[in-house]
Parts: structure tokens; C-alpha cells; sequence
């Protein structure tokens, strides 16, 4: 493996134009951190973006070290790579010695023993600072095992949110503005209308015009990278089908039974278990999420029927065309998103009605959201009364319906129920 080209690459790189991230990557503690999430979300970009802010703030470039392990010239390295490229960089460099060593370590996860490394380089060398990034949502659990464990500051990285989308959009809207109806709230409607659909990866807003192959192309990674080569699928004719009927699910529930039905009608035999592990990777892919009912009982809350959500809208509409103008889905995949990117524990209610999501923080249930479209006079009875169903339930004395554009109050049975537009909701 030739070392001290990947260094000599590294100090000729030259970074690209930046727009940036509103995610703080908080280096300011002596624990290694880890940065998470699906590919092509601006993991490595958030990487530039701190190596420039730390460039600016006096760090030397000769205490920088940024290698990305998925690198034609890295395929299958391991450990001892690891160590040789650090000994590399440190012979090739002339590194202030009051000053950190900043060790930036993109798509970690494929490096084979890179957590024993990483422990030892973190017990042993105090002057070097670690930041691993992977898509992998278990990459601090099941891969890091116990080496890790209590040493890890972990960062998710998701697609844009609204708030970024608006920025990267038009860097003259006003929060203010846009919240008070004001002049920035008419452009601000129109762009929410396209994020809706297109979602919030970076690459698209750049290259429009290449959107859906640019999804296409993410999809296929994470697919073929992610879970096939990662776990040694060998039927992935299979594996693809699957994926295509929990694409054609998002936003409803699902049943493994079910599931496995529809496989066998089209063709394809695959047990539960089989579905319920082949889940799991696409979910530690950043695929899919599966949201639980709400149960009291654990074992219940495991055993029952989910909820599942894609990682955005637009990777969802690029791989299912179906879902273009299902706009109520799309608003309720949005606004799971919203949630989870909030690092919310979230779970769904239903008794009679259904509620779309419930919060837990803390072993309580602390608040409750129904999305819908547009609230009117055919629906107007369903959502409120799931909503309202839950608010009783957990003892909850307001609520919050999200919709495109409709924003009211409602009382019910003394219940506060807030009416809001999600583009509002998402700013506030």
C-alpha cells in the first residue's frame, strides 16, 4: 500500500467551495468522536468544514491528518495500515508540539480491527485527536462491542434539514421573517413545496438536473456496499424485492408475516426471520427506520406491528415512484425525520384511533403529533380524535396536528390542539 502517496495527497489537497452545516461538531473534550450516519449526507464535508475552522483558528495544516478508507488506493486495509499510515504522516510532517494532532478517519467501518487500533491509539497517545465518521447507525454498538464503550461522542449526520435547505437555497431569508408572514414567507412556502419531494441531499440541490440519478445512485450504494458486501448476501434478488415493498410501506404499518406473504406471491420464499434480519441492515444502512407502537409492556411494544420511515423524501421518490404525489405521506416521512434528527424516542399510538407519533423522553410521554395534508371537513373527526385519544391516554394537556398550510387552535374536551403549518413548525 503506498503510504506516502495518500500523505502527499492529503497536504496537496485542496478543499472545495463549503456551504455550511448548522451541526456543531464539538471537538472541545477528550473523548473520540464519531460521526454517523447514511452516505452522501455531508459526513466528509462536516470533516472540511472543522478543518478549516480549526486551520483558521491557529491549528497548523501539519497537525491535520484526513484519510478516507473508501479510497481506491485503502481498499482492505486493516490495523497495521492504520499505524503505518499514522507513522507516515508523522515522518512526512513537521507538527506543532503544543498543538493537538487532529486524526480525521472517514468511512472507518471498513477497515478491518480499526476499534482495537482506536483504543489503543486513544489510551496511549494523548496528544492525538480522533474523529471517525461511518454509515453505520451500529457502528456504537454491535462493531465497537465493549472496546469503546464511555469513550465515544457520538454526531448524526442527516440530509438537510428545512432550515439548512432554506440557507443553501437563499442565503437572505429571514427566520423572523419567514415566521411572521412577512415578506421571506411566500419564496420560503415555494421551496418547502420542492423540498417536500426532492428532499435534502446536498449533491441535488448542486446538480439538479441529475437528481434522480444522482438517488438512484446513492441507493445502489447503500444496497450493494452497505448490506451486500458488508454481510455477504447471496440472494440479492431477493434482498432488492424487499427493499421495494418497505418502500412501497413508508409511512404505514408493517407486518413481517405480510411481508413475507407478498414475497412468496411474487415468487421469492423468505421466513420471518429472515425479513426481520435483513431489516436491521437497512436500518444500521440508514435505509429505513422502524417506529414501534406504543405499548406498556415490552415485550408487547417488540412483539407488535411497526411503523417504517425512509431516510428522505427525495431518495424515497427517485426508488418509488409511487409516492410523488402522495404528498400526506411525504409530509408524515418529513416530519419523522424532523423528529428523529432531534434525537426524539419516538413511537406511534393506536387504541380506537391512530396517532402518528408520540414522544418518550425521560420514561414519560411528554408530547404528541398527528400529520395530515390538509385538515378539513373529512378528516377533521379522524385526526383530532386520534390525537386526542393519545392526549387522554398520557395525560397530555396540548397537542400539535401538522399540515402544509392549515394553522388554527382547536379546544376539545379542554385539550389544546395547536394547528401548524410544517414548513412554520420545522423553523420554529
Amino acid at each position: 500500500m503506498e503510504y506516502e502517496k495518500v500523505i502527499r495527497n492529503w497536504k496537496e489537497f485542496e478543499f472545495p467551495d463549503l456551504t455550511e452545516r448548522k451541526i456543531l461538531l464539538n471537538l472541545d473534550h477528550d473523548m473520540i468522536t464519531t460521526i454517523t450516519g447514511p452516505r452522501r449526507a455531508g459526513k466528509t464535508f462536516l470533516c472540511f468544514q472543522k478543518i478549516k475552522e480549526l486551520i483558521k483558528n491557529g491549528i497548523s495544516k501539519e497537525n491535520i491528518l484526513y484519510i478516507n478508507f473508501e479510497d481506491d488506493k485503502l481498499l482492505n486495509a486493516d490495523s497495521n495500515d492504520l499505524e503505518n499510515l499514522l507513522e507516515t504522516f508523522l515522518e512526512n510532517s513537521n507538527p506543532n508540539k503544543k498543538q493537538k494532532i487532529f486524526l480525521f478517519l472517514d468511512e472507518i467501518q471498513v477497515v478491518k480491527n480499526w476499534d482495537s487500533w482506536t483504543r489503543r491509539i486513544y489510551d496511549t497517545k494523548k496528544e492525538l485527536k480522533l474523529i471517525l465518521t461511518g454509515s453505520s447507525s451500529k457502528m456504537l454498538s454491535r462493531e465497537i462491542s465493549t472496546k469503546l464503550r464511555g469513550r465515544i461522542y457520538n454526531i448524526e449526520v442527516f440530509p438537510l434539514s428545512f432550515k439548512e435547505y432554506l440557507f443553501w437555497k437563499n442565503k437572505n431569508l429571514k427566520i423572523k421573517s419567514i415566521l411572521q408572514n412577512g415578506k421571506d414567507s411566500i419564496p420560503a412556502k415555494k421551496y418547502f413545496k420542492k423540498y417536500l419531494v426532492d428532499g435534502g441531499y446536498p449533491s441535488t440541490l448542486i446538480n439538479p438536473k441529475i437528481k434522480n440519478d444522482i438517488l438512484q445512485s446513492y441507493y445502489d450504494s447503500m444496497i450493494f456496499k452497505d448490506v451486500v458486501e458488508r454481510y455477504k448476501i447471496l440472494n440479492i434478488k431477493k434482498l432488492q424485492i424487499l427493499a421495494k415493498l418497505i418502500f412501497e410501506s413508508t409511512s404505514k404499518e408493517i407486518s413481517y408475516n405480510n411481508l413475507s406473504n407478498k414475497l412468496k406471491s411474487l415468487g421469492f420464499s423468505m421466513g420471518k426471520s429472515t425479513i426481520i434480519e435483513y431489516i436491521s441492515y437497512f436500518e444500521e444502512a440508514y435505509l429505513f427506520f422502524q417506529v414501534l407502537k406504543y405499548e406498556y409492556s415490552l415485550q408487547k411494544q417488540l412483539g407488535s406491528i411497526k411503523k417504517v420511515y425512509c431516510i428522505d423524501n427525495g431518495l424515497l421518490n427517485s426508488v418509488s415512484f409511487s409516492f410523488s404525489e402522495n404528498h400526506g405521506k411525504l409530509l408524515e416521512n418529513l416530519v419523522f425525520l424532523e423528529l428523529k434528527k432531534d434525537k426524539k424516542e419516538i413511537y406511534y399510538n393506536r387504541d380506537n384511533f391512530e396517532c402518528d407519533f408520540i414522544i418518550k423522553e425521560k420514561n414519560k410521554i411528554t408530547k404528541a403529533f398527528q400529520v395530515c395534508y390538509e385538515l378539513n371537513d373529512e378528516n377533521m373527526e379522524r385526526e383530532v380524535n386520534g390525537l386526542t385519544e393519545a392526549m387522554k391516554k398520557f395525560n397530555l394537556k396540548e397537542g400539535t396536528i401538522i399540515t402544509y398550510d392549515n394553522q388554527e387552535e382547536i379546544i376539545k374536551d379542554n385539550l389544546k390542539i395547536k394547528v401548524i403549518p410544517a414548513w412554520k413548525w420545522m423553523l420554529e
